[in-house]
C-alpha cells in the first residue's frame, strides 16, 4: 500500500501537468505569439513599435509554420543525391 502512494504521489505532478497542457491547448490558449516578447523599458512603455525586422521575423515564423503544416516530416540528414 505504501508503494502504491508514493507512486501515486510521485507521478501526481506529471499528470497534472499533462492535463493542464492538453486543456491550454484545446482551448487555443497556449498559443505563442511574438507579441508576447516585446522590448519594453521601465518608465517608457515598448519599445520598436515600427520595427520592420519584427514584421520579417514574423513572416518568417508564418512561412516555417505553414511549411510544417503542409509538410510535417523533418528533412533528411546525410548526403542525398548525386556523389562523385
Amino acid at each position: 500500500m505504501t508503494v502504491a502512494l508514493i507512486t501515486l504521489v510521485l507521478i501526481s505532478p506529471f499528470a497534472l501537468a499533462a492535463a493542464l497542457g492538453w486543456a491550454a491547448h484545446r482551448s487555443g490558449v497556449a498559443r505563442w505569439h511574438l507579441d508576447q516578447f516585446r522590448v519594453s523599458a521601465p518608465m517608457m512603455g515598448r519599445l520598436f513599435d515600427d520595427d520592420r525586422d519584427l514584421y520579417r521575423v514574423e513572416h518568417d515564423l508564418d512561412a516555417v509554420r505553414t511549411r510544417f503544416e503542409e509538410h510535417p516530416a523533418w528533412p533528411s540528414s546525410g548526403a542525398v543525391g548525386e556523389r562523385r
